[in-house]
């Protein structure tokens, strides 16, 4: 599934939970992460053959195994990452909430948002 279809797939409302989870600070910055998915559902995708994958990784500071995405696979602008096929290996324990709202928060941290997300960009940076 694109990530563009995956975001359409739920409403703001299903993952954001998972949002202040993944992120603490993401708990008092819910309408920049609003603003975001709204925006993500608006922006007209580029399709593109590369793809998110979700897998078993590791942290190298701490030792220890997470599941995830390569930090890469996020690393453009948010039309491009919206045509990007998301993957999940079959070994990751993510539901689907978890893994949509990882990928809004990757999206978000990551990715090369447009002008228009600048201010709540730096709210949720700074």
């Amino acid at each position: 599934m694109k990530l563009k279809e995956l975001f359409q797939a739920y409403d703001f409302d299903e993952i954001y939970p998972q949002i202040g989870l993944m992120f603490p600070k993401g708990r008092r910055l819910r309408a920049q992460f609003r603003h975001a998915y709204d925006l993500l559902l608006d922006i007209p995708p580029v399709m593109s053959k590369k793809q998110i994958r979700y897998q078993l990784m590791e942290d190298p500071g701490a030792s220890e195994m997470f599941f995830g995405a390569d930090d890469r696979d996020f690393n453009g602008p948010w039309n491009v990452l919206l045509g990007k096929e998301v993957k999940k290996d079959p070994k990751v324990d993510l539901s689907s909430e978890e893994l949509v709202a990882n990928c809004l928060l990757n999206t978000v941290l990551m990715g090369r948002h447009p002008q228009t997300f600048d201010k709540d960009y730096h709210d949720i940076i700074g």
